[in-house]
């Protein structure tokens, strides 16, 4: 070993350096410092401990900002479209019938679906901007630690965030969790996210009750809030009816990516084409069924008698009051204003009229048909022109604040629509489990609406 020197001050000097080198190893521990890559470098600042939440809010806020105000001038292009096709066609056609049908059916029914179309491009726009760039990943990984106070599983965020778009690819993206119970907890909460068919209801209140500089933020607040209702849902069902240990949590961390265009547009197209496919055939049935029992049984007796009077005024608008009062006595007597009538009493705690009540119904189907109940609702027996009052300005006229935000509460929580009620019957494997989700949004719909429509009225 020391075959180099025999000088005995080398060999003992040597051996002080080996026994001090030994000592510092066993009491010390050094870091190498290794160069970050740069997906090391954009991960210590977006999942940061403290920063890496805050940054996530920001930019889902920047997100419905977005949706809002570039969506808000295309929707009005839409709406003064579809307001000048109603107006031609309705000047061209002589029969009373197919001129109502059309224009205060079809046109009004499926126009004030299409109108937010632009809204939901944006939104789909951004969420799959997020996906694509390898983000939602690590916001999954962030919020991890935080679901698990609410006994949820950080994987849930995968599903959670897929029903911001729609429910039912939500509820099979549930099947990424293996735990049973992990995966029937979030396939219960799912409802609770915003699906893009709620954002044209949210769209058409918001721009009814509020400036359009803050229905942005209005628009945020809403899916925040269903979010935050979804967790505290979650906790409440976790120490009750899903009790149980969850899963580790375990999910490879893709590179960041710059967006595929490619991948980015077949995905917003894709949904888009979805999104009026939807409404050239299964709302524009709906719209026409909806005017159709809406217009009939006519009464006659009730129109003799207000046309009387209505000729007898001289005043324009005391004219005008009478009109609308007739159009709204005949409404009652349809076999839409009857079943309102039935529903009412349910409804009536919650600040709803029988339109409201009917639209909530609607919603059952798709809740874009809420918009077009709405649409032929307030539009029925006017005639089209330019002078007409857009939908957002009539329901701002004829909903109080209280019963509108109640109404967005209810829209919020209850059951997404049909469709997605079958598909989360075939992924939980149970009509038992079905019966409850059914039981169990529609009576927190009603509680919590029922709390915000007394709420806002004592404030307001």
């Amino acid at each position: 070993m020391y075959a180099q020197t025999e000088d005995i001050d080398d060999i003992i000097s040597k051996e002080y350096v080996a026994f001090a080198k030994g000592i510092t190893t066993d009491v010390m521990s050094l870091k190498i410092q290794k160069s970050k890559n740069l997906t090391q470098s954009i991960d210590a600042l977006l999942i940061h401990k403290f920063f890496g939440l805050p940054i996530f809010v920001f930019l889902m806020w920047g997100l419905f900002q977005l949706t809002f105000t570039l969506g808000a001038l295309p929707m009005d292009w839409i709406e003064a479209g579809f307001g000048w096709l109603g107006e031609t066609v309705g000047a061209t056609l002589t029969n009373d019938i197919l001129k109502s049908l059309i224009a205060d059916g079809i046109i009004a029914g499926v126009g004030s679906v299409i109108m937010f179309l632009p809204n939901i491009m944006i939104l789909f726009l951004g969420i799959s901007l997020l996906e694509t760039t390898g983000y939602m990943s690590r916001v999954a990984f962030l919020l991890d630690g935080f679901f698990h106070k609410f006994g949820l599983h950080g994987k849930s965020f995968i599903p959670l965030v897929t029903g911001f778009g729609c429910s039912v690819p939500a509820y099979m993206a549930a099947r990424t969790l293996k735990n049973k119970k992990d995966r029937l907890l979030t396939m219960f909460i799912i409802g609770f996210m915003s699906c893009g068919a709620r954002l044209p209801v949210y769209v058409l209140f918001a721009g009814a009750f509020f400036e359009e500089d803050m229905a942005g933020n209005v628009l945020f607040i809403i899916y925040i809030s269903g979010a935050i209702l979804g967790l505290m849902a979650g906790k409440i069902l976790s120490i009750t009816a899903f009790k149980g240990e969850n899963e580790p949590f375990v999910m490879e961390m893709p590179k960041y990516r710059l967006p595929s265009v490619r991948l980015v547009w077949f995905s917003v197209y894709s949904k888009s084409i979805m999104y009026l496919k939807k409404a050239g055939t299964f709302i524009l049935l709906a719209s026409m069924l909806i005017w159709f029992i809406s217009s009939y049984p006519k009464n006659e007796l009730i129109e003799t008698s207000y046309t009387t009077q209505i000729e007898s005024l001289q005043d324009d608008e005391a004219k005008s009051t009478m009109e609308n009062e007739m159009r709204e006595k005949l409404m009652e007597k349809t076999y839409l204003g009857m079943m309102g009538k039935t529903i009412e009493p349910f409804f009536a705690p919650l600040g709803f009229d029988w339109k409201m009540s009917v639209a909530t119904i609607s919603g059952l189907a798709a809740k874009e048909v809420i918009v077009s109940t709405l649409g032929v609702l307030y539009s029925l027996g006017d005639e089209v022109s330019e002078d007409d009052t857009s939908l957002r300005e009539t329901i701002a006229k004829s909903i109080p604040l209280p019963s509108a935000i109640a109404f967005i509460v209810f829209v919020m929580i209850y059951l997404p629509c049909i469709a997605a009620t079958v598909v989360f019957a075939k992924e939980a494997e149970s009509l038992k489990y079905t019966f409850y989700l059914v039981i169990f949004t529609f009576a927190t719909a009603w509680i919590l609406s029922f709390i915000t429509y007394h709420v806002t009225r004592l404030i307001s």
